[in-house]
């Protein structure tokens, strides 16, 4: 994938992830129901912060490094 795209993607992943977050997404799979003795909520919660987090390690793994080469950088120093 180019530059852009990925740029683009991990925009996109940070806005649903934001709005995944908002409370009427949250309501949407609110229910009396429990996972393991957890309100399914909390459950939602956490593996979407799982997922952002897990997003976020991979697309910075991902993303060109926007640093000059070192030989620009040495030529930059007072």
């Amino acid at each position: 994938m180019t530059r852009r795209k990925i740029i683009a993607a991990s925009l996109f992943f940070t806005v649903f992830g934001a709005l995944a977050l908002m409370p009427p997404l949250v309501l949407l799979a609110r229910f009396d129901g429990r996972v393991l003795g957890v309100p399914v909520e909390t459950v939602y919660v956490f593996a979407l912060w799982l997922v952002m987090v897990a997003g976020a390690r991979w697309f910075s793994r991902t993303l060109p490094d926007d640093r000059p080469p070192p030989q620009r950088q040495r030529d930059m120093q007072p």
